[in-house]
């Protein structure tokens, strides 16, 4: 029988929110979920009640709205304040999703409103629903959070009234993928040779006058040389993309040579990574290979990777996932049990259409969109993996 995860909180704690993240999160990424979300329903921006949608139906129902909102003939079971309550609709949707053989079941979430009034927990339906095979992520109400921990004595409990919002959904977006992978991306995330990158771009341009900004670099950082030559020069033949991505590392290395570093704190990472013998680990950069091993004899971090894959291994650069869907194919892991290190939104794009989850650092860019965890650094991003690490 797989955990139960509990997110528990007073009204306002973001519960229902978290809930909805994780359903849509976890369906991104290919993981089978069903269960019940609880939409609030608005008029002119004001909260007048709430649906009971099926997550995996898309089943909608009326679940409690106020009551001088409330037109039909029907007669609601119970009243709660100034909400006239349908707990049945609540329970028919949770039980016609229940019978869906999915991974994942979700129910947001469960008080009075949805026990028809009542703050027992101990039903009959709860019980089943408890003894599925089924990985669980419930959110309760505040008070009736040891209720529950009596029925589900293995349970984990998140508590959003002492927890950080972020950490609580990557916490269970690790108690239900399970990480194997971290594939990393090199330049800027792990070295800070973004320097020195811009530098020989804008050696090589000058050499063919062409101009090549500070904002150009920006715009095209993390592509493959190839895809950035004929961004400036247009479809020329092979041959010229070969050489003179050639001459632009070359410059580079140059440049590089007795003077690239480590990003701070990517050292440490990297042996905290390591330290844990279950977790693989994969170098996926669109840098050519000559740079890789100029990197690797300057820094001495090969030993750190499992795989490495280098510009020279795919065909179209990022933000397109081949780099990342190669390496998980060569570490053998599915795409949700691995988290992807990027410093780019190329990358983070990338990673996203592989079918993992994202970590964004903040070595380069001053803000990054659509990743599961953002951190200024390796130091907060190793404080925080503890944290969601940590058995549940």
């Amino acid at each position: 029988m797989r955990k139960n995860i509990i997110i528990t909180g007073r009204p306002g704690s973001g519960k229902s929110t978290l809930a909805r993240k994780i359903a849509e999160r976890l369906k991104s990424l290919k993981i089978d979920v069903a269960g019940v979300i609880t939409p609030e329903i608005r008029e002119k921006k004001v909260r007048i009640g709430f649906e009971v949608v099926g997550i995996k139906s898309g089943q909608k129902k009326l679940l409690a709205v106020k009551a001088e909102n409330f037109q039909a003939e029907k007669k609601s079971k119970i009243k709660i304040g100034k909400y006239l309550v349908f707990p049945e609709n609540f329970l028919q949707i949770l039980k016609d999703e229940s019978k869906y053989q999915t991974e994942v079941l979700i129910i947001d979430e469960i008080g009075p409103m949805e026990l028809g009034g009542s703050k027992n927990l101990n039903t009959v339906w709860l019980r089943e629903i408890l003894s599925s095979n089924a990985q669980k992520v419930i959110t309760v109400k505040k008070d009736l959070s040891s209720e529950l921990s009596k029925l589900s004595p293995s349970a984990v409990f998140i508590d959003l009234d002492n927890e950080d919002n972020n950490i609580a959904y990557a916490k269970v977006l690790e108690a239900v993928t399970q990480t194997e992978a971290f594939l990393i991306d090199l330049d800027g995330v792990i070295i800070d040779s973004g320097e020195f990158h811009k530098l020989s771009w804008i050696e090589l341009m000058k050499k063919l006058g062409v101009g090549f900004s500070e904002d150009d670099f920006r715009k095209t950082f993390g592509m493959t040389n190839s895809t950035i030559l004929k961004m400036f020069l247009g479809e020329i033949p092979d041959e010229d993309v070969k050489r003179l991505s050639e001459e632009k590392e070359r410059i580079y290395r140059d440049l590089a040579k007795g003077k690239i570093k480590l990003i701070k704190g990517s050292k440490d990472f990297l042996e905290f990574i390591k330290e844990n013998k279950r977790l693989k680990t994969a170098l996926v950069s669109s840098t050519p290979m000559k740079n890789i091993d100029f990197i690797f004899s300057e820094l001495g971090i090969g030993k750190f990777f499992d795989v490495v894959i280098s510009g020279e291994d795919v065909e179209r650069g990022k933000p397109d996932p081949e780099c990342y869907t190669k390496a998980l194919n060569k570490l053998g892991v599915a795409p949700q049990k691995a988290w992807v290190i990027e410093d780019s939104q190329h990358g983070i794009y990338s990673a996203r259409d592989a079918g993992t989850k994202c970590i964004g650092i903040l070595t380069t860019h001053k803000n990054l969109e659509d990743t599961d965890i953002l951190a200024k650094d390796f130091y907060e991003l190793q404080k925080f993996l503890n944290s969601i690490f940590c058995p549940l």
